[in-house]
């Protein structure tokens, strides 16, 4: 006797193949519509969201786009983002980006997976006005330039992983007030050493010696505890007759800033 022809034997496929067959085609379909989606669908989903962030006057794609970026109301300036496919084959989420604003600019390359985040290649530029901009507040006008090289943010699972980061300052006159009267310094050019101690981001500010002139650790719940070295007092124009250890840690402030 002749075995029945199955579905295969006749040219069919059975009906479960035919059935992931259509999810596939249907799942594939709706992914390459949100990636070619107007990047407003950012806007929209930031909105509704709830988050802090919003984004302005979107234009481009989902895949490519850019708009004006606020966080909490601040203008941060222009972003632009552009995905790369292949991460997604690997389940994950990569997204190379730039920022620029008024006095500064930044790019990065993130990736996006479940249960951990990483940023890197962050590299950056603050100009004297940006600088300027950022010490006002504190009655501190800088001039020079600050760059930020080989940046290196990890988070996994809420937890910070990997900060890593080497600033460099080309030095200048630097204005400030203290107790009302102003005093102008000229500083040599100085290096800053951002890394994770401790499960905390860590600044360094270095002398061109590598000797530590000051340091700012960022705890987790948004407070900046900044320490100052006598090291310091004296390069800005305030030597003692018979001043202690140049590491002497003279002055600790905090201030909470996010």
């Amino acid at each position: 006797m002749r075995a029945p022809a199955t579905a295969m034997q006749r040219g069919r496929l059975p009906g479960p193949v035919v059935g992931l067959l259509i999810l596939l085609v249907v799942i594939v379909g709706l992914f390459v519509l949100l990636l070619f989606a107007p990047a407003g669908v950012i806007s929209m989903a930031l909105e509704r969201s709830g988050a802090d962030g919003r984004l302005l006057a979107p234009a481009g794609r989902v895949h490519s786009g850019g708009g004006q970026l606020l966080i909490e109301n601040r203008n941060f300036g222009a972003v632009s983002w552009r995905l790369r496919p292949a991460g997604l084959l690997r389940g994950r989420l990569d997204v190379d980006f730039t920022i620029r604003g008024a006095g500064y600019d930044a790019e990065a390359r993130t990736r996006i997976g479940l249960g951990r985040q990483v940023v890197t290649g962050l590299e950056g530029q603050v100009t004297e006005a940006g600088l300027r901009a950022l010490l006002e507040p504190y009655e501190i006008y800088p001039s020079g330039e600050f760059t930020l090289s080989d940046g290196r943010l990890e988070a996994q699972r809420d937890r910070l992983a990997e900060v890593h980061g080497d600033g460099h300052w080309t030095g200048g006159f630097v204005r400030y007030f203290l107790a009302g009267q102003g005093w102008t310094v000229e500083f040599p050019a100085l290096d800053a050493r951002l890394r994770l101690v401790e499960g905390q981001p860590l600044l360094v500010v270095l002398d061109p010696n590598g000797d530590e002139l000051l340091d700012v650790r960022l705890d987790l719940d948004g407070w900046a505890h900044l320490r100052i070295r006598y090291r310091f007092i004296a390069m800005a124009g305030f030597p003692w007759p018979d001043g202690p250890a140049p590491e002497t840690i003279l002055i600790e402030l905090s201030e909470q800033v996010l």
